[in-house]
């Protein structure tokens, strides 16, 4: 096999208020749940409510597609409510692979949660991994949900 690909195992289609079944600290956005990649995941919780971003999962060369033959990524660390290996923050959760092999998923948990007790009117997604919110956005996992991934390997 040349590559893994892995993916969200329960991810909703639409808003039917049930979390994806993955959530790794805050958004990288305040007012929307988005995906957190890279240096934004830098295995950091800090209080009072401020950074959200100690709890990631680290897989070599992570790719935002499929494809069928591995490119040099940078991103190799994930967060956020949303699983999406894309440096551009994202609100859909997708699809990611490595080439990297041996296949590794390294997972980084610091000691710390980041609280925020925040109106819906005025969220503070990317200050914390447990925002008091009164439903789920599509395809959004809480903060700490942690992962339950769907993975398979493909042969080039």
């Amino acid at each position: 096999y040349c590559s893994m690909c892995l993916s969200p195992q329960i991810s909703p289609a639409s808003s039917t208020k049930t979390a994806s079944s993955y959530g790794l600290g805050s958004s990288s956005d305040g007012t929307n749940s988005k995906s957190a990649a890279g240096s934004t995941c830098t295995g950091l919780t800090t209080q009072p409510a401020d950074t959200g971003y100690g709890d990631y999962i680290e897989i070599a060369n992570l790719q935002p597609s499929i494809g069928t033959a591995g490119t040099i990524s940078t991103s190799n660390r994930l967060c956020g409510a949303i699983f999406d290996a894309n440096p551009t923050a994202s609100t859909a959760q997708a699809t990611a692979c490595t080439f990297a092999t041996p296949f590794k998923i390294g997972v980084h948990f610091d000691e710390g949660e980041s609280l925020v007790a925040t109106a819906a009117a005025t969220p503070d997604l990317n200050k914390g991994e447990n925002v008091a919110s009164t439903g789920l956005e599509t395809n959004e996992g809480y903060g700490y949900s942690g992962f339950y991934m769907a993975y398979w390997m493909n042969s080039c």
